[in-house]
């Protein structure tokens, strides 16, 4: 079981100036978005989607191919719909979704997986809490009995609680308390979010874990946990008729009756604050960020926007890392770094120097090559090209891959409202042109007002101190001995 954020790290470095200046930006991560469909977009051969009559979603696509089956379950509620005094409740519930039930003991799920080749996970993030499970196609069936008896007979007890509580307490310690950079990630998404739901990690808070009762716990179950706010995914080697037969026997007959969760607001709607400054126990170097909040994933400007950030962070070249830290000799390091959500999400650009700066200045050179890159001298058609064929490479990967598959299908059909959004990527992202890059960017990022983040660390040795002013005149002189 992980914390995932709706995109993974992809660092184009290993220094921990690079992790920190990402961190510091708000874990801020490639995106990866998905954009519109064109019209009449066509399901593959043997698709089924259905909705049962208790509302559950359920998704289908046989691939022979394969060697084994992906299914996936998507529960639509995350750290965004909790209070906020109940943080880290979707994570903790997470871990109790794997306590067994009434009719099939603890150990049942993981022995049928390892009985079947297979792997069993899951996820929580901002907006879902996803099951996983691959294995192969003889296990499949038993697979859907065990997935349908825990949405709706789970066997929460006090003991399982209170064991699961120790468990995510455990990693509460681990990998946010230890971690100053983490403890920075969750501090900046509180500042700069605010009221907003996002500004609620997945980890939560050990005070409200441990304030978690078993009625409360019930509570959430009943209301998230049906059939009407699931998705299930099977992407693999079955008959798709025989399958959807299937879960029609093992979940038609469940109760509906839960909630849909409220929206959460978009990011780009959002009213943020112009300034945030955050210190921390980091080692000694000072991190300026200008930050830039994007639209949904469902928004026009999503293709074009999709292939602007591979321009600008997923690529072998970051055109501000280059100007910044080659061109001008301005930062240690720099570059660019993404934060996607269901909502929408944050780009920002950031610079990391030794503590010597003044924070004007820092914020001056970013704004300096913010206004470079708007004269787009960085972009044209050899690398237009290059991004959309590193952006199809990684459509036709995932269509290899079930699990990855079915991740698209749940995506697609939460975040954008429409599953058919899986499937056309490689055509939405050939019909994006140079001038659709230059427009969306003028838009969101180069004419936008952004928000500056500022990161110190608590303690500076004396000698950075005072001489880490000596780097702008010795480093390009020590780099070329």
């Amino acid at each position: 079981m992980r914390i995932d954020t709706p995109s993974r790290f992809r660092a184009r470095s290993a220094p921990f100036v690079a992790r920190l200046a990402a961190l510091a930006s708000l874990g801020l991560v490639p995106i990866g978005l998905a954009a519109p469909a064109p019209a009449a977009v066509a399901f593959p051969p043997g698709y089924i989607s259905e909705r049962l009559p208790n509302g559950l979603a359920v998704s289908i696509l046989p691939d022979p191919t394969m060697p084994r089956v992906a299914t996936q379950i998507w529960i639509r509620v995350g750290s965004a719909n909790e209070d906020a005094d109940t943080r880290g409740f979707a994570h903790l519930f997470e871990h109790l979704m794997f306590g067994g039930t009434a009719r099939h003991p603890k150990r049942a799920l993981w022995d049928l997986h390892e009985r079947h080749g297979g792997d069993v996970n899951a996820y929580t993030s901002f907006d879902e809490t996803v099951y996983i499970s691959t294995l192969a196609p003889e296990g499949h069936a038993e697979l859907l009995a065990l997935e349908a008896d825990r949405m709706t007979r789970l066997d929460l007890s006090e003991e399982n609680l209170a064991n699961e509580k120790r468990i995510v307490t455990e990693e509460l310690r681990t990998s946010l308390e230890n971690d100053p950079i983490s403890r920075l990630t969750s501090q900046a998404l509180g500042r700069i979010f605010g009221d907003h739901p996002y500004s609620l990690t997945p980890l939560g808070t050990k005070e409200d874990i441990a304030a978690a009762t078993l009625d409360y716990t019930r509570g959430f179950y009943a209301r998230w946990y049906r059939p009407d706010n699931a998705h299930l995914v099977v992407v693999g080697p079955v008959d798709a008729q025989a399958t959807l037969a299937r879960i029609r026997a093992e979940f038609g007959a469940l109760p509906a009756g839960g909630e849909r969760p409220a929206d959460v607001p978009a990011v780009s709607d959002w009213s943020f604050p112009e300034r945030i400054a955050l210190k921390e126990d980091i080692p000694p170097v000072e991190v300026a960020a200008l930050g830039f909040p994007l639209p949904p994933s469902s928004h026009p400007d999503a293709p074009a926007l999709r292939v602007a950030m591979q321009l600008i962070a997923g690529g072998g070249v970051d055109p501000f890392e280059d100007e910044m830290v080659r061109v001008r000799k301005q930062a240690l390091d720099a570059g660019a770094m993404m934060l996607s959500v269901r909502r929408g999400g944050l780009l920002a650009f950031y610079a990391a120097n030794l503590p010597y700066r003044r924070e004007t200045t820092a914020f001056q050179h970013l704004e300096e090559v913010r206004a470079q890159l708007a004269q787009f001298g960085w972009l044209d058609a050899d690398r237009l090209d290059a991004a959309k064929r590193s952006l199809r490479v990684a459509d036709l990967r995932r269509s290899y891959s079930a699990e990855q598959m079915a991740s698209a299908i749940g995506r697609a059909a939460w975040w954008e409202g429409d599953e058919t959004r899986a499937f056309d990527a490689a055509a939405r992202v050939e019909a994006v042109t140079e001038e659709d890059v230059r427009r969306v960017l003028r838009t969101w990022v180069f004419e936008a007002r952004p928000v500056q983040f500022y990161v110190q660390p608590e303690k500076v040795p004396l000698m950075v101190s005072m001489f880490g002013w000596l780097y702008p005149v010795l480093g390009p002189v020590m780099g070329g001995l």
